[in-house]
């Protein structure tokens, strides 16, 4: 299968036109990062003076920006600032994703992006659900950080059920990768998550180098409903004030 169509096997955009206007919550701004010739990723950048910390989230492989706002945005509540964009070829994001190295290098430039608007290394926690989880874990073994959150993280592409083998271009092997993770790391994931079940967190956190981890896993929870739950925001809160 040539790299096209491992793209679109994994992913599931949607477009937005460049003249699409976001209905912004309060105190946050849209954005764009250049991260190659014609290629610049839209997102949204939350600040607030209640804290210095930073969450550089990474979404999941569907939809858009939008659909953060929709689903995702109650995180820009809890007190934190929050860096999050859309991928090459989401929204209103340019360019094409062609490859698992393409991503970690827009991760990268995404992370120098939060250096430049002025938070420093050890404000900066490194934020994935789902999808992201990889970006995150990947920045995580190449850059500084504060801590590691992973919210229903996948242990590999092959791992995950519909993926198998069909997409080589993407091993994207968080579980691999973990024993290079030497910083403070919370996986939370749904009990009932029938997308990505439990089992990849627990090869990801087996294989975790730092010693300050650890795994919550929600009761009854499923893939992509785990913020609206009290213990999600609960657990989250608590590991962030004990680093």
């Amino acid at each position: 299968m040539d790299i096209k169509k491992q793209t679109e096997l994994i992913f599931e955009p949607i477009l937005l036109p460049q003249d699409y206007k976001f209905e912004l919550p309060e105190n946050v701004e849209e954005i764009f990062i250049n991260v190659a010739s014609e290629v610049n990723l839209n997102g949204l950048y939350h600040k607030t003076t209640k804290s210095p910390l930073l969450l550089l989230y990474f979404q999941g492989n569907a939809k858009n920006m939008q659909n953060f706002l929709d689903n995702h945005s109650m995180i820009l509540d809890w007190g934190y600032n929050v860096l999050v964009t859309d991928y090459r070829g989401f929204g209103k994001s340019t360019g094409m994703i062609d490859g698992e190295q393409n991503m970690y290098n827009d991760a990268e430039q995404i992370y120098d992006y939060a250096l430049q608007l002025g938070y420093r290394p050890e404000d900066i926690i490194l934020y994935g659900y789902s999808m992201g989880t990889s970006m995150a874990a990947y920045l995580a073994t190449k850059k500084d950080a504060k801590a590691l959150i992973l919210e229903s993280p996948y242990s590999s592409i092959a791992e995950i059920d519909i993926f198998g083998n069909q997409a080589p271009a993407y091993q994207l092997n968080t579980a691999a990768r973990a024993d290079e993770i030497t910083i403070p790391t919370l996986l939370i994931h749904g009990e009932q998550d029938d997308v990505l079940p439990p089992d990849h967190s627990e090869r990801i956190f087996a294989n975790l180098q730092t010693q300050e981890k650890e795994m919550t896993v929600i009761s009854k929870g499923g893939h992509g409903d785990l913020k609206s739950r009290s213990e999600y925001k609960e657990s989250f809160n608590r590991f962030i004030s004990n680093l």
